[in-house]
C-alpha cells in the first residue's frame, strides 16, 4: 500500500494560501505530485484564477509515491488551520478513503482532523496567450495597503505604468492615488515597454494580497486593459493570480 504523507515546516503560510483561494473557491484539489503540491483554483465567473505551486524541497516529509489528489472543502480547511501557534507543522496524510490533518511542532501534536477525500475535479484553465508590456517588482505590504486604503473609499482600483513610475488610483467616489517612483524604496523594479493602464476589482485584489503576510515581495504584470498578473514567492515555491479587467 502507497504511503502518502506531507509534512508542511510552517502551517501559517499554508492558511493565508487557503484563505485566499476561499474567496474564489468553495471546494480545492490538492495535487501532490513527484515533484510537489499544487493547488488551481478558478472563480466561477472566470474574471480570476489561482494557481499555486509548492516544490517538495519546502517540506519537512513529502512521502509521496505516485500523484494522487486530494479534494476538500474550503471551510474544514479553515477548521483545520483555525488558532494556529507560531512554529506549528502541518501533516496532511491519506488513510483510504479519508484525509487527515495533524497540526503540531516538536513532536507534541495539538490537534487532528480527518474528512473524506472529495471526488474534487481540477478546473479547467483556459489557455492564455497574454502579453505584458509593463512590470514591476514591489514590496507586497505596501501594495496591500494601497489597495485597502482605496477598498475604504470605495471604487475600482486603476493601475498605472510608465518608465518613471506606477501609480495606483481610485475610481469611484472616494479619491486615493499612490505614486511608487523610481528609486522608491517600495519599488524594487519597474520596467515598462510601453505606458499601460488598466482598471480592476478591488475587493479580489484585497483578498488575494492576505498572501503579502507570508510573501514579501510581489510582481505585478499588466498591459492596457488586459488582465492584471500578480505573482508572490514563498520560499522557493509561488502563488500566480491572474485577474480580468474591470469594465467602468
Amino acid at each position: 500500500m502507497t504511503v502518502t504523507r506531507i509534512v508542511l515546516p510552517e502551517a501559517k503560510l499554508f492558511k493565508e494560501v487557503i484563505d485566499a483561494i476561499g474567496n474564489i473557491a468553495d471546494e480545492v484539489a490538492l495535487l501532490l505530485t513527484l515533484d510537489g503540491l499544487n493547488i488551481k483554483a478558478l472563480d466561477v465567473d472566470q474574471s480570476s484564477l489561482i494557481d499555486v505551486s509548492l516544490p517538495k524541497d519546502m517540506f519537512l516529509e513529502y512521502d509521496v509515491g505516485e500523484e494522487v489528489s486530494i479534494g476538500v472543502s474550503i471551510n474544514n480547511l479553515k477548521k483545520v488551520l483555525k488558532h494556529l501557534k507560531k512554529g506549528e507543522n502541518l501533516a496532511i496524510e491519506l488513510e483510504g478513503d479519508f484525509v487527515k490533518f495533524t497540526i503540531g511542532a516538536g513532536g507534541v501534536v495539538s490537534r487532528v482532523f480527518k474528512f473524506r477525500n472529495l471526488d474534487v475535479p481540477t478546473p479547467e484553465i483556459p489557455e492564455f496567450n497574454l502579453e505584458f508590456k509593463a512590470s514591476a517588482k514591489l514590496m507586497a505590504q505596501a501594495v496591500k495597503k494601497v489597495i485597502e486604503d482605496i477598498e475604504a473609499v470605495g471604487g475600482s482600483t486603476q493601475i498605472k505604468a510608465t518608465p518613471e513610475a506606477i501609480v495606483f488610483k481610485s475610481i469611484g467616489a472616494g479619491k486615493v492615488e499612490v505614486r511608487f517612483a523610481q528609486g522608491s524604496l517600495a519599488l524594487i523594479s519597474l520596467d515598462v515597454q510601453e505606458p499601460s493602464e488598466s482598471v480592476y476589482d478591488t475587493t479580489k485584489l484585497v483578498n488575494v494580497l492576505g498572501i503579502a503576510k507570508v510573501s514579501d515581495i510581489v510582481t505585478l504584470e499588466f498591459s492596457s486593459k488586459n488582465p492584471l498578473k500578480a505573482e508572490f514567492s514563498i520560499g522557493t515555491g509561488r502563488v500566480v493570480y491572474l485577474l480580468a479587467p474591470f469594465e467602468v
